[in-house]
């Protein structure tokens, strides 16, 4: 299966003689993209697996193994190299540094690990400038048809607005012969979420197995890896209760008081379950909105398909093609995106804003059913003059009306999305 990300993390205007790291979520398809790379070169005898006892043994005794490797295998282009979860092993950082140096112009490095791969580069700088940071996320729609045609960022260069105002006329004209898949693929990925191995499964016995044991996984032994977090039954709580506030704004006092715990112990769990990537939050945006609530996040699941309501299931699923989207962008050279949400105290709402070097430039909600414009929508469009989409679930056909405010059915939106 083809990846989105394969599609531009070989940029070389962008990474040539840098390494590539490339982080996500457990589970999502990291190894599996790496691998199939290797592949495609010719090169699958550059795969090293940091967790496999048998390279850490080699490059153990002998520390100059890669530098070997490497002068061994070039050719006349770089020679591709895979390192899959070195951050596990100690000093990591000055091992890449020290294969690197001397040998960048000899290889392209990719190395791939979880959340704490992410966490590590964030905690220091010892291997700065020295690498670009890449993110997977669960599949997305175009990823389970196989059709990258109308990605928004085909076209690069073109301002974010544009690329968005092309892809909606693109995908609203969408030939009818793809209809029926586009609605079989959203019906899918809203049923088993977007990790590929119980998405290709396609079996709800299989998903529900999947999700007990991935929930141990991370809320054992990651959280212990990561932290010193002794109370894991209590984390595991919490990461059951989180899926029944999707889509609302969080509040840590109120968990705090569900669970008896301190406020401070809640918030570091959070924080834990972010950093692991289980889960993520966005923030408001509060700029020029006077009465804008300025400090309640909203949470969101990588693995929308743990939660039971089907409309916050729907908001989940689009939050990550958002933000999925928004990281494309970035990690392209387009701008520094980011999305947000916005809430004044008249409890007017939108759920996403895209945020471009931090000045929004597009509005929008996550219907699954229903065709009036959102006046909270319609509001908010007209305040910033900008324009509002509204996703919807079971719309047929994209609308246009007055003051820059859209109706677009959710699997074209979801197609030009990524």
């Amino acid at each position: 299966m083809k990846r989105i990300i394969g599609t531009y993390i070989f940029d070389p205007v962008m990474t040539e003689n840098k390494m590539i790291f490339l982080s996500g979520p457990r589970q999502v398809g990291k190894t599996t993209f790496a691998q199939k790379w290797l592949e495609s070169k010719g090169t699958e005898g550059t795969y090293f697996d940091w967790d496999n006892p048998e390279v850490m043994v080699r490059y153990r005794r002998n520390p100059l193994f890669f530098h070997n490797v490497i002068d061994e295998k070039f050719r006349e282009s770089p020679l591709p190299i895979v390192f899959d979860e070195i951050h596990r092993y100690p000093g990591w950082s000055d091992i890449l540094k020290g294969i690197y140096d001397p040998r960048k112009e000899k290889m392209q490095l990719l190395v791939t690990g979880s959340g704490k791969l992410e966490l590590f580069l964030k905690s220091g700088d010892s291997l700065l400038g020295r690498h670009f940071t890449y993110r997977m996320f669960p599949l997305g729609l175009p990823e389970v048809l196989q059709d990258f045609s109308c990605l928004s960022t085909d076209i690069a260069g073109e301002g974010t607005v544009d690329i968005l105002a092309d892809g909606i006329k693109l995908v609203a004209h969408v030939r009818e012969t793809h209809v029926k898949g586009m609605e079989e693929g959203l019906r899918l990925l809203m049923k088993f979420g977007g990790f590929p191995e119980p998405l290709l499964k396609g079996s709800e016995r299989y998903l529900r197995r999947w999700h007990r044991d991935y929930r141990t996984l991370v809320a054992r032994e990651e959280v212990r890896d990561l932290s010193r977090i002794q109370d894991i039954k209590g984390i595991e709580t919490l990461a059951e209760i989180l899926p029944t506030k999707v889509g609302s704004t969080l509040s840590l006092p109120s968990l705090s008081e569900d669970l008896n715990k301190k406020y401070d112990t809640i918030n570091l769990w959070l924080t834990t379950l972010e950093n692991l990537q289980l889960l993520f939050t966005i923030r408001p945006w509060h700029k020029k909105i006077s009465r804008a609530i300025k400090k309640e996040k909203k949470l969101y699941f990588y693995d929308w398909s743990i939660i039971d309501d089907q409309g916050a299931r729907f908001e989940n699923l689009v939050a990550v093609s958002l933000v999925r989207m928004a990281t494309r962008l970035t990690e392209r050279g387009l701008g520094d995106h980011e999305i947000r949400y916005l809430r004044d105290k008249e409890k007017r709402e939108v759920d996403f804003v895209l945020i471009k070097d931090n000045v929004p430039i597009a509005l929008f909600e996550a219907k699954k059913g229903g065709g009036d414009i959102s006046r909270s929508g319609r509001y908010f469009g007209n305040k910033l003059g900008i324009p509002f989409y509204q996703i919807v679930g079971t719309a047929k056909r994209a609308e246009e009306f007055p003051g820059s405010c859209f109706i677009i059915p959710a699997d074209r939106f979801l197609l030009l999305l990524g």
